[in-house]
């Protein structure tokens, strides 16, 4: 019975994801830019070694749609600015006919949007097949989250504090997805509350030592808005540490309750040196590992920056202090927080799970 149901839903799924990988492939029409499919390619190579394209394709949309049209492209083989094109590559064209029966154009960009979507059709599969009814609920929990984060976005467009939109929407992030997750019950309140307490705590520290502490160079800040005030870049940063922390801390926070909640379900009169004793063993076993993908998470968008430097003759500990300053101090409070969510956690449950209930959740 098991096998039949997990197959049903197999193919269930799999014909879902095929027939929504191919509605994007072909949405053509979605587009105001006209969108070329390549049908056949000539190329040769150049005196300087780089290589000119002459492609032909069928225009999928718009005014012209239907009429073959020709299109160049050169590239030199390292591709490190340029492309190459094959047969059944779709892109986005600039139409100039000139007057002619015979449509050119110049190349605009690559429609990539189907390969987006594969990759996160996969991602939702294997949640539904893996997960069952836990990742139908993470998939909701993310919709959710995300539909927010635009709100919060649309909102800081009409000028309302970044700083209030993102505690805001931490509270909300952490509600949704540990209701969603574990439901309604003790153990969903206790970890909001270490959640929601680490998050508090790393915000104030930072807000601090921003306060107080020396002037931040934000000229290295990637994509701030411009023109913009240090009032103005101090909220943004205190938001990105607020909301780039949340994820590992509330995973501590799952896992340390569950150990306690589980600790006092076998043993309800455990004392509470005892419980801390096995939650901080649990602890030691997962703060190395978290604080490590905190670090890899963070530190894994500066590669380039580091190589490009160092090959410039630009030092490692310059890139640090600099290009790496924001990373780095995201880095720091993030693990702060991890490490102050184990015993908030534990004290947490201590309260709320142990009262000599066999039932605690």
């Amino acid at each position: 019975m098991f096998n039949k149901k997990f197959a049903l839903k197999l193919v269930i799924v799999l014909l879902s994801s095929l027939l929504l990988f191919f509605a994007v492939y072909n949405d053509y029409d979605r587009y105001q830019s006209p969108i070329v499919k390549i049908t056949d390619l000539s190329q040769e190579t150049e005196k300087d070694g780089s290589i000119r394209q002459t492609l032909t394709g069928t225009v999928k949309n718009g005014e012209y749609k239907g009429e073959t049209i020709t299109l160049e492209n050169k590239y030199n083989p390292s591709l490190v600015y340029d492309e190459h094109y094959r047969p059944g590559s779709c892109l986005f064209v600039s139409i100039d006919n000139g007057g002619s029966s015979q449509l050119s154009g110049r190349i605009t960009g690559v429609k990539r949007d189907h390969y987006a979507v594969l990759v996160l059709l996969v991602l939702l599969d294997l949640l539904l097949l893996v997960g069952g009814k836990q990742g139908f609920y993470t998939i909701i929990g993310l919709s959710l989250n995300i539909t927010l984060f635009y709100g919060m976005l649309t909102l800081y467009e009409a000028r309302v504090n970044v700083l209030a939109l993102s505690i805001g929407l931490v509270i909300l992030f952490s509600s949704i997805v540990l209701l969603l997750i574990n439901g309604f019950n003790k153990r969903t309140l206790i970890s909001l509350l270490a959640t929601l307490g680490a998050v508090a705590v790393i915000g104030l520290l930072s807000a601090a030592v921003i306060r107080f502490g020396p002037a931040i160079s934000y000229e290295f800040m990637e994509y701030l808005p411009e023109p913009y005030s240090r009032s103005e870049a101090d909220l943004l940063f205190l938001a990105e540490i607020l909301i780039g922390g949340l994820g590992v801390i509330m995973d501590i926070a799952v896992t340390i309750t569950s150990c306690s909640a589980e600790l006092i379900r076998k043993d309800p009169l455990i004392s509470k040196k005892a419980l801390l004793l096995s939650c901080r063993q649990v602890a030691d076993d997962i703060t190395g590992t978290m604080i490590n993908v905190v670090f890899f998470t963070n530190i894994a968008a500066c590669i380039p920056v580091f190589i490009l430097s160092m090959k410039n003759d630009i030092s490692f500990f310059t890139v640090m202090k600099y290009n790496s300053f924001f990373e780095i101090a995201r880095f720091l409070t993030g693990s702060m927080g991890i490490i102050l969510t184990i015993p908030l956690s534990i004290f947490a449950a201590s309260c709320f799970l142990k009262g000599g209930k066999k039932k605690c959740c």
